[in-house]
Parts: C-alpha cells; structure tokens; sequence
C-alpha cells in the first residue's frame, strides 16, 4: 500500500506542478483573456462529469472486490464499457449541439467574437467526451490496485497534453491550435490506457470496444452505481455552480481572477487524494471480510496525517496569498485582483480533503445515501445564495458562500460516517483532534511567520523559499504537538505495529 500512495502523490504532485508550471505560460503566450476561455472549458469539464453515472467508481470498486470472481470482473468491465461509450458519445453530443448558445447567450465577451468561441467549444466537446473514457479505464487500475501505471499514465498525459503545447503555442498563439492539441492528446491516451487496462485484467489486448451489456450486471449494480450518480450531480451544482454563476453575472475576467485562486487552492485535495485513492481499496477488502476494526484503525492513522498537512499548507496559503499569486504568475497586478479570493477558497478545499477519507470509507461499504441527503439540502443554500452572494457583492460573495457550505456538510458528513462505521469519539477524536487542533496550530504559526520582515524585498525566488520554510516548520511544529513518535510511524506504515 506504501507503494501505491508514493505513486498517487507523485500523480498528483505532477498535476500540482504542471499547473503551477504551464498556467502562468498560458497567459504569457495566449494572454489572459484567453486564459478566462480555457477556465470556462474547465467548467464546462467539470458539469459534463455527471455523465460519468458512477461508472468509473462502480468499476473501481468491483475490481477491488474479494468476494467475486475474476470472470464476473471482466464480464463487468465489458457491460459497464459498452455503457460508457454512450455516456462519451452523449458528452461529445450535448457540449458539440450547444456550442454557439454558450457562446452567444452565456458568457461575457471582451476579446473574441462569439462565433470564434462555439468554434473553440465544438473542438473541445471531443476532449471532454474522452477524458471521460479515460476516466473510466483509470478507474479500472485502480480498482485493480495499479496505482503506479495508472499515475505512469497520468504523468504522460500531462506531459503531452498540457506541456509540449506550451512549444506550439510559441509559433502558434491560437486558442483553436491549443485545444486541437490537447484533444487529440487525450483520445491517444486513452487508447493507450485503455489497452493497459485490458492486458491486466483479460491477458490480451484488442483495439475493439465492448459493444455488449448485459441486463443482470446493470441491475446488480444500479444501486451503487445510481447513488453514486446522484452524488455526481449534487456535487457538480455544489461546487461547480459558483463559477457558473459568475459566468453569467461578472465578465470572464472574473472568472479568471477566481480561477487562479482556486487553481492553487487544488494543492489541498492533491495533499488527500493521494492517501484516500490508495486506502479505497484497502477499505473495500477490510470491510469485505468483515475486518471493521482494522479498517476504523487505518482510517484513523491515516485521517489525522490527512489533516496536519492540509492545514499547514492551507493557514500559508491564506497569509501569503499575494506573495504566492505574484511567485506563480510573475503579474503583480494579476497577484492584486486575485489574493481577496485565496484564503476564502483555500479554507473551502480544505474542508472537501478532510472529507475525501469518509467519503471513501463510505464508497467502500456502497453507502451514497448520506452524500445525497446533504448534497441536495446543500442546494436549497446554494443555488439562491449564489445568485444573491454573487449579484451584490461579486465573485467574493460566490466564494464565501462556497466557504461556508463546504465548512458546515463537512462537519455533519464526518459525524455521520463516524456514527455508522468508525464509532470513534466525535468530540475529542475528530472534531478536535481532527480539525480544531490542527487548523488553530497551523494558523498561528503561519500567522506569526507572516509578520516576519523578509530581508530581500521584491524578489520571487526569496519568497518562494521563505513561504517554503514556513509551510514545513508550520507542519514540523503541529506534528510535534499532535502527534507521537509512535504514532508517527505508525502512520508512516500506515498500519499497526
């Protein structure tokens, strides 16, 4: 299992990099009125994930069954593939047909034409249709515990799709070129991931889909699959809709300027993810044999790691966020219009990390009821609060309604994961072991490191260190406090001694 979460952190290290690497490029060569238009396709991404059905977690999870047979996995990856080439090509459909409304009655223009703008949307469709697809054959890997070759995978993909088109858009500062590129690398990918999949789970490869779905392994898995489609579409009105609503009430720029934010922001889940990714298997096998303790124990040890780091990132995220804007994008104006929005945002994804774990120990049981419970009493908030949040007080009014949302599911999502499976104390070992303790240390160290006066001014790579610095003796000082050296190997292992 060690191995596996050193290959997730490593994906997700790279995903960090690559945007702290090539975004700032981006606006240098395409400008940032560009760059509002690649975050809106990123929004758009992000809405068009709910076609996923649950699928990918549905084959994630089966694969790493114990209770099931090889043959009843692979007849389960034939039907849910065939499934999922309808889901790709419904995507591919839907953002292709409402292109030109998107562009014409949607979003504010500054820079291009509408019609320059439904040409951009009609290339991506074919990008947002495949990532799906590759979605779902990642999903695949993991489920099969191929953590390494699934990052191998991811790492490449970044590579090509959102690296090497930094050279074309050198000689070729166009957003058709650029979209172009990053299309045709995601349909490569996914043909390579694809086949990788296969060869490990069937022994052989083949360039053909599965076109054959079977009724009984649709209806045995609906209920899985169906919660977590339901989840799907709560989450993606709960934490895509802010951006939506900015879209259509501020200019793009605005949207920009919140991106940018929340870009940073991303490092927060790129800390859990790593860890939940490789545990889901982990939970799926303990609790599948009826290990409950086990898995309590693991979700424990591992919980608490989840929140010293992501809390001592995210208190320097917040005191520092002009200083990291402008060592990021070298803009200092770019660092003024966007450093109101970072800590708002970065307390709100740090609230979506600390949930990743629970979240996890409930897809392993194939419990999705709560998710759904708290994603759609979360909208009577949301979607009226959005609208009214954004209207008077602009995309910081949209940030700190999602702030508070995510701050209060969180709190009730955790209680009631612990209730049904964990049966930890709620008060003293969640709550204030969990979040209070760790956020309170984190800020105040942070805090006092951002009141130090740096002895070379204006000077980004001094920043970068110093910023650096005060991150790691943030998380040194908190691990010192919350946590003991027995305990600290124990959670280094990830298991008990």
């Amino acid at each position: 299992m060690k191995k596996n979460i050193i290959a997730n952190f490593i994906g997700r290290f790279w995903a960090l990099i690559s945007n702290f690497l090539f975004i700032p490029l981006y606006i240098k060569f395409l400008g940032f009125e560009s760059y509002s238009i690649i975050s809106f396709t990123l929004l758009i991404a992000g809405i068009m994930a709910v076609l996923d059905a649950g699928l990918s977690a549905t084959l994630s999870r089966e694969f790493a069954r114990k209770d099931i047979t090889h043959v009843e996995k692979i007849r389960t990856f034939k039907t849910l593939e065939a499934s999922y080439l309808l889901i790709t090509f419904t995507s591919i459909l839907l953002v292709f047909l409402l292109s030109n409304f998107l562009a014409e009655k949607w979003i504010n223009l500054d820079g291009y034409q509408s019609s320059e703008v439904a040409v951009f949307l009609k290339i991506i469709s074919f990008d947002i249709g495949f990532q799906l697809l590759y979605r779902f054959y990642s999903g695949g890997l993991l489920g099969l515990e191929k953590q390494v070759k699934t990052n191998f995978y991811q790492i490449g993909l970044g590579i090509l799709r959102n690296g090497l088109v930094v050279l074309i858009i050198i000689f070729y500062p166009r957003l058709d070129v650029f979209f172009l590129w990053q299309t045709i690398s995601t349909i490569l990918f996914t043909l390579l991931i694809k086949l990788s999949l296969e060869k490990d789970l069937i022994g052989k490869v083949s360039i053909g889909f599965s076109t054959k779905i079977e009724k009984v392994i649709l209806r045995k898995n609906w209920g899985f699959a169906g919660g977590m489609l339901l989840i799907a579409i709560i989450a993606a009105f709960n934490t895509q809709m802010d951006k939506i609503v900015i879209t259509k009430l501020l200019s793009l720029k605005s949207l920009g300027y919140y991106t940018l934010a929340l870009s940073i922001s991303q490092v927060l889940i790129a800390i859990a993810n790593p860890i939940s990714i490789a545990l889901l298997p982990k939970f799926t096998s303990e609790y599948s044999q009826g290990n409950n303790e086990k898995a309590s124990l693991i979700f424990n040890k591992s919980s608490i790691l989840v929140s010293i780091l992501v809390f001592a990132v995210m208190a320097n995220m917040s005191f520092f966020a002009k200083d990291l804007i402008w060592i990021w994008t070298g803009n200092l104006a770019l660092a003024d219009e966007a450093k109101i929005y970072l800590p708002v945002i970065s307390l709100s994804m740090s609230m979506l990390a600390l949930a990743t774990l629970p979240y996890q120990l409930a897809i392993a049981n194939g419990y999705t009821k709560l998710n759904n419970i708290l994603g759609i009493s979360s909208l009577l908030i949301t979607i009226p609060g959005y609208f009214f949040a954004t209207k008077y007080y602009g995309a910081m009014g949209a940030a700190s309604v999602f702030c508070g949302v995510q701050i209060i599911t969180t709190f009730i999502y955790v209680f009631f994961i612990n209730k049904k499976f964990i049966k930890s104390n709620i008060i003293t070992d969640i709550y204030w072991k969990q979040f209070i303790l760790p956020f309170c240390i984190a800020g105040i160290v942070a805090f006092l490191f951002s009141k130090i006066p740096l002895l070379v001014d204006n000077n980004r790579i001094f920043s970068l260190i110093w910023i650096g610095i005060a991150t790691f003796a943030t998380l040194m000082i908190s691990l010192f406090v919350l946590v003991s050296i027995k305990e600290l190997k124990q959670l280094v292992n990830l298991k008990k001694k």
